[in-house]
C-alpha cells in the first residue's frame, strides 16, 4: 500500500504539471489550502514535505518553471492570521525553496527569497523558512552555509532566527565539521543579540529570536559538547540577563542530560 507521502505526491504531481503548463498555480493553491489541516493545532507537515519532495523530482530538468512556480506561491501573503489555511501555499513554497536552491544551483537566489519570508509575522512561516534552509543544507552544506554567512552582517532579528533554527537540526550535525560550523554561527548570533540595546529587546521580533536561541543552543552543544559548553561558559560570563535566560532554558533540555557536570558549571555561572 502506498505511503501517505506517496499518495500526496501522486495527487500533487498533475497539479504541479498543470501549473507549469498553464502558468496558473490556482488549482495547486486551492489543493494546498484545502488540505492544510488549518485552522487546528497542527498544520499538514506531511503535505508540505511531499510537495518539497515532488518539487525536487522536477529539478534540475525544469528549474526555470520551478522557480516561477515557487515565486508565485511565496511572492505574496494571502493572510496574516496564524490560524488561517491561506498560509499553506507560502509555507509549502518556503520548504520547497531549499530543494530548488540545491538542485538548480540557485542557493543565493533561494536564500534571498527565504530571508524575505523570514520577516513574516506568521510563526509557521518562520518554521517553513528554517525547513527550506535545512533542505538546502542537507544537499549542499558548504554552499548554503556560505550564502547564510554572507547575509549575517545585515541580518534582522527574524533573519537571525532563521539562521540559528536552520542549523539546529540534529541529523545535519552528525558530521563534526557541521557541528563546529553551527556552533560558530551561534557564537556570531549571540554576539549580535548581546549587542542589541535594552529598549530594542522588548520588540516582538527580538523576543522571537531569543525564544529560538532558548532551544537551538542546546541542539548545537549536544552535537559539539566540549566546545559547546566552553562557549556557554563564555556567554554566561557576559552577565547579560537575556542571555542568562536563554542559557537557563537550554540547560533544562533533556538532550544535555548526558553532561551533568558541565550543565551544573554553566548553571552556576548564570545564577
Amino acid at each position: 500500500m502506498p505511503t501517505k507521502s506517496a499518495q500526496y505526491r501522486e495527487v500533487l504531481r498533475p497539479l504541479i504539471d498543470a501549473a507549469f503548463t498553464a502558468a496558473d498555480p490556482g488549482p495547486l493553491n486551492a489543493h494546498l489550502i484545502e488540505h492544510s489541516n488549518l485552522p487546528g493545532p497542527r498544520g499538514n507537515l506531511e503535505l508540505a514535505y511531499a510537495f518539497a519532495d515532488e518539487i525536487a523530482a522536477w529539478c534540475p530538468a525544469r528549474c526555470a518553471e520551478v522557480a516561477h512556480l515557487l515565486d508565485a506561491l511565496t511572492g505574496h501573503a494571502l493572510t496574516d492570521d496564524p490560524a488561517s489555511p491561506l498560509q499553506m501555499p507560502q509555507f509549502c513554497g518556503a520548504v520547497a525553496l531549499g530543494e530548488w536552491a540545491a538542485r538548480c544551483d540557485a542557493i543565493d537566489e533561494a536564500a534571498a527569497r527565504l530571508f524575505v519570508l523570514a520577516e513574516s509575522p506568521l510563526w509557521r512561516l518562520h518554521e517553513g523558512v528554517a525547513m527550506g534552509f535545512q533542505r538546502a543544507l542537507a544537499q549542499d552544506w558548504p554552499g548554503t552555509l556560505a550564502a547564510m554567512r554572507r547575509a549575517e552582517p545585515s541580518a534582522s532579528p527574524l533573519q537571525w532566527r532563521a539562521l540559528v533554527a536552520a542549523v539546529a537540526e540534529p541529523p545535519l550535525l552528525k558530521d563534526p565539521a557541521h557541528a563546529a560550523d553551527a556552533l560558530a554561527l551561534h557564537d556570531r548570533a549571540l554576539d549580535a543579540f548581546h549587542a542589541l540595546p535594552g529598549e530594542v529587546r522588548r520588540r516582538e521580533d527580538v523576543r522571537t529570536l531569543r525564544q529560538a536561541l532558548g532551544y537551538s543552543v542546546s541542539v548545537i552543544v549536544a552535537a559539539a559538547p566540549e566546545a559547546g559548553f566552553a562557549r556557554m561558559l563564555v556567554w554566561a560570563a557576559w552577565g547579560d540577563p537575556d542571555v542568562a535566560w536563554l542559557l537557563r532554558e537550554n540547560l533544562k533540555k533533556k538532550r544535555l542530560s548526558s553532561w551533568p557536570k558541565q550543565v551544573e558549571q554553566v548553571r552556576a555561572g548564570v545564577l
